[in-house]
């Protein structure tokens, strides 16, 4: 008798602790009806190209001479293109549609 007094308080602790302990723990969720969709998108770098970034050679007129025949020859200058890059290249999330 003794024993099943005692099993029938240990049972009733637990189920007393359980429901106590089911009692404190609540879960609010608040979704919204409208889930959001974004599509990734590659964005290329924008660069800057200046085709007469650095003179290497100013531009010169000279004199060929051929046997009797004299010829005025230009020469233009010569440039080493420089670039800058004004925004590197990245992704963006464009909404869905």
């Amino acid at each position: 008798m003794r024993y099943l007094l005692g099993t029938a308080a240990l049972v009733a602790g637990i189920c007393m602790s359980s429901t106590a302990f089911a009692e404190k723990v609540v879960v609010r969720e608040t979704r919204s009806p409208v889930l959001a969709c974004y599509q990734q998108v590659y964005v290329p770098a924008t660069v800057m190209y200046n085709s007469r970034g650095v003179l290497v050679q100013r531009e010169s007129v000279s004199w060929v001479v051929t046997g009797d025949r004299w010829e005025k020859v230009r020469s233009p200058a010569v440039y080493f293109e420089t670039s800058k890059t004004l925004e590197p290249d990245h992704y963006k999330l464009v909404p869905c549609k």
